[in-house]
């Protein structure tokens, strides 16, 4: 992708992925981004490159883009405390609560963490560490990629033929069956109180099916002929699948990257250990997390340094589509930017693009923009983490946080370093047009872990 970006800087070229896919300069995202849905969006290319066909899942609607963007944004400060609860709890579960060091795959136990943290803000309490909800809900974003994965291998004309014979897809089916049996409950509790039951004590909205709530305001079935109880739960399904898995790739990545260069990890240490010196891990408040600025700079980093795919804003047309550059995309084509860790030319005030310096983002930081370029949250061109234009993920205020608050908790908690003296970083493993970190199922990679001792740190520092 470097050397084709190279050699097409300004003009769009196709890449015969098992989709193939028409790559864009990086300077057209600008000029479509605000493009009606009925031109081109990002729904199209789901619905083709992951399946939602055959999965219903993965599918952004208003409603859900709404509830997320608008409602998770007004109730966060309301139950962050129990998020950062939540995390102390998951860790203890999934992490390694030994003295020596231990080797494992990092993959289940901070999907695990990940898993009971999400679903402490969508379910909320008890029913998000419900071992069926959990176990569904992790398994429906694993069970999603699998499927649209292996499917892609297959021509387009043969794909309706497979899909339903390919035990890929029961997975899916049967993890969809098991999160609808488990919000099922709170779904006809809350229809039938119209969303107007209160907490007794805070006269707050319980957390309990807090998604569920959200969702139905938005719809309105009281009003809306077209509504069924079938949207509500889609848009769990698609939820599951896109913020469990999301925050997962990121945060294994930065664990990696944390045993890859551990020159960082005491810088990372200070900046945590200052905060708890003020207030304890589950007093901590999203204040306490935006002033973690070198944690943001090294998420940012790592994320820059191990993008979710070879390229980025994922995109179909439905109608044709003019460029600047003179050339017209047709309707029903797949579309794509490559991502700037690939392309310089997206990227050209970064120094040194192939090495891993969080400190490149820790220049001023005075800029308030949750944009800003050096934040780990910001969605612009030089930083397709999270999309770009009116389509930017709409929860990654509340994901960033998230996966920054899991990060410092984690360093502060266990030592990490990769097995057997070994120094390099992992390559990550490319699958089609998607990245992912070389751990199983797609590489043998694990990471020790070892309780944290502040005693022996003082006495290495020595």
């Amino acid at each position: 992708m470097v050397l084709i970006s190279k050699q097409y800087p300004n003009q769009p070229y196709i890449v015969p992925f098992q989709d193939p896919t028409v790559i864009i300069p990086a300077h057209c995202i600008e000029e479509l981004k605000n493009l009606p849905d009925s031109s081109l969006s990002p729904n199209g290319s789901m619905y083709h490159r992951f399946a939602i066909r055959w999965t219903n899942s993965g599918w952004v609607g208003r409603e859900l883009a709404h509830s997320i963007k608008y409602d998770l944004a007004h109730e966060v400060d309301d139950f962050f405390p129990t998020i950062q609860e939540e995390i102390q709890y998951a860790a203890a579960q999934a992490l390694p609560f030994s003295d020596t060091w231990t080797s494992l795959s990092p993959q289940a136990p901070l999907t695990y963490i990940v898993g009971l943290v999400i679903g402490k803000m969508m379910v909320g309490a008890p029913l998000n560490r419900d071992k069926k909800w959990l176990s569904a809900s992790i398994n429906h974003a694993v069970a999603v990629l699998m499927f649209s994965g292996y499917l892609r291998q297959f021509p387009n004309f043969l794909r309706p033929l497979v899909a339903g014979f390919l035990p890929q897809k029961r997975a899916v089916e049967k993890s969809k069956r098991d999160i609808t049996d488990t919000i099922s409950a709170i779904v006809q509790r809350k229809l039938n109180s119209n969303c107007s039951e209160l907490d007794a004590e805070s006269s707050r909205p319980p957390e309990s099916g807090r998604l569920v709530r959200w969702l139905l305001k938005r719809y309105k079935p009281a009003e809306n002929l077209e509504f069924s109880p079938l949207l509500v739960y889609r848009d769990h399904y698609s939820l599951c699948f896109a913020a469990i898995h999301g925050p997962t790739f990121l945060l294994v990545q930065a664990i990696i990257d944390a045993a890859s260069y551990p020159q960082y990890i005491s810088q990372l240490r200070r900046e945590v250990d200052r905060e708890l010196a003020q207030a304890p891990f589950e007093k901590w408040t999203r204040e306490t997390i935006n002033r973690l600025t070198f944690v943001d700079a090294f998420c940012k980093e790592s994320a820059r340094m191990n993008p979710q795919g070879l390229i980025g804003w994922l995109r179909k047309t439905h109608k044709s589509v003019a460029l600047s550059t003179g050339h017209t995309i047709p309707p029903d084509t797949l579309i794509a930017a490559t991502n700037p860790l690939y392309n310089t030319q997206a990227t050209p005030l970064i120094n040194d693009p192939k090495e891993f310096k969080p400190e490149r983002w820790m220049g001023d930081r005075t800029n308030k923009d949750p944009n800003a370029n050096f934040r780990f949250g910001s969605a612009s061109i030089d930083s397709l983490i999270f999309g770009y234009g009116k389509h930017a993920c709409p929860g990654r205020p509340f994901g960033v946080c998230i996966i920054k608050a899991m990060l410092a908790y984690i360093m502060s908690k266990w030592d990490v370093r990769l097995p057997d003296g070994r120094r390099e970083r992992p390559k990550n493993v490319c699958m089609d047009f998607a990245v992912v970190p070389p751990i199983a199922p797609f590489g043998n990679l694990n990471i020790e872990f070892r309780l944290r001792d502040i005693k022996r740190e003082i006495n290495t520092d020595i």
